[in-house]
């Protein structure tokens, strides 16, 4: 089997964009392409995302922007999965290098959501949209109106916080941290600083989630250009896709039996992908998690095996997660302050690890690292993909 590795990665400022995504997208692919010294015409491969949630449908992304750009692939692939989407377009590149289908593949998201004040200013005019958010649910949580996940993590957050004795300024203190950490980086959503103090008087929005610990939907776009080693251009600064595993519960949305702070797969597929990878969890140096809310960056951290159950939040509080600590985690400031456009999240987080190895981070950068982990997911958690990237070429 071939390796695979990242030679290219680009991103837009993460926030709120005019651009079609059309025009975003082609930007950020051309950029990536530029970082990998790779021409249109060397790619073989690409992959892509739709637009966004509230956003309307457009068919066949990936063959127009092939047009735009003048790529002849021999794959092609749009892939739709929820928060894990990009994350899946990456795993079927990697697959198709390694078995030596194709030697490069083009990896982009770009999502532009239609403002909330437009769909309030005409609901019925925008109502196919609100549907179409409503059909993520089933028929026991659609029939009551459901349209947004929040009031189910705010169950797993509640559960989580009474099983270990975690108590609100615990989980503030993750806003508060990630909020720091995007700080540092030039094109993260959120620019001012936060304290314990401003997240609990933050109203609630579902208890007991407050409004600054959790994620808002933005727009953004990022690529990732994925190559066998014989097109790699610049040895130094290739990152090599270690490892890759991808698990999956058996839920559409909310578990129905079990403990609904659990989420399995997320355990499953790190193990899996360490094993691959062939690297202890203790060994990883950067990762960056797919957290929406604050509480759930806790147990994420838990059930990826960083800390045991119920020690997240102490770690927070003794400086482990962060620069100078035992691990560096979400050190673009994650999901809260980075910002998330959930269908463009996953080549965020790649593009952030990506950078911390080949020692591009700035003010971010974590000295040294070597290893990094990329953890993704979609629906409520219902399945997980996770990575394992490294610079040994």
């Amino acid at each position: 089997m071939k390796g695979v590795y990242i030679a290219g990665v680009a991103m837009a400022d993460v926030g709120r964009h005019v651009l079609d995504p059309h025009e975003l997208g082609a930007r950020v692919c051309a950029e990536a392409l530029r970082d990998a010294r790779l021409l249109p015409r060397e790619v073989e491969g690409i992959a892509t995302t739709p637009h966004g949630y509230m956003a309307e449908f457009r068919r066949f992304p990936s063959q127009r922007l092939a047009h735009y750009l003048g790529i002849t692939a021999g794959f092609m692939m749009d892939v739709d999965s929820g928060g894990n989407s990009s994350a899946a377009a990456v795993q079927a590149a990697c697959d198709r290098i390694r078995l030596g289908k194709i030697k490069s593949c083009l990896v982009y998201a770009a999502q532009r959501e239609v403002p909330k004040k437009e769909v309030q200013k005409d609901v019925l005019g925008h109502f196919h949209l609100i549907k179409a958010a409503n059909s993520l649910y089933d028929s026991y949580q659609a029939a009551y109106g459901v349209i947004s996940p929040l009031p189910f993590y705010a169950m797993a957050v509640q559960r989580y916080m009474h099983r270990y004795g975690v108590s609100p300024e615990d989980v503030a203190r993750v806003a508060v941290l990630l909020r720091e950490h995007a700080l540092r980086h030039p094109q993260a959503a959120y620019k001012e600083p936060l304290t314990v103090e401003e997240v609990l008087s933050s109203p609630l929005v579902s208890p007991p989630i407050h409004r600054l610990e959790s994620s808002e939907m933005h727009d953004g776009a990022a690529a990732v250009v994925l190559v066998s080693e014989d097109l790699l251009r610049d040895r130094k600064r290739a990152v090599r896709v270690a490892a890759l595993a991808e698990a999956h519960d058996p839920t559409n949305f909310v578990p129905y039996r079990g403990e609904i702070d659990e989420f399995p797969c997320v355990e499953r597929a790190a193990r899996a992908a360490l094993a691959e990878s062939g690297y202890r969890v203790e060994e990883v140096d950067v990762a960056e998690v797919y957290g929406a809310f604050a509480g759930l960056e806790l147990i994420m951290y838990e059930r990826l095996g960083f800390f045991p159950r119920g020690e997240a939040p102490a770690a927070v509080g003794e400086g482990r997660t962060t620069h100078g600590g035992e691990v560096l985690l979400n050190p673009s400031g994650g999901r809260l302050s980075l910002g998330h456009p959930a269908y463009v999240t996953p080549l965020l987080e790649i593009t952030e690890v990506v950078r911390q190895l080949r020692g591009e981070a700035g003010e971010r950068q974590r000295p040294g690292a070597a290893v990094g982990l990329v953890h993704t997911e979609q629906g409520f958690i219902n399945g997980s993909i996770v990575m394992l990237l490294d610079k040994e070429v």
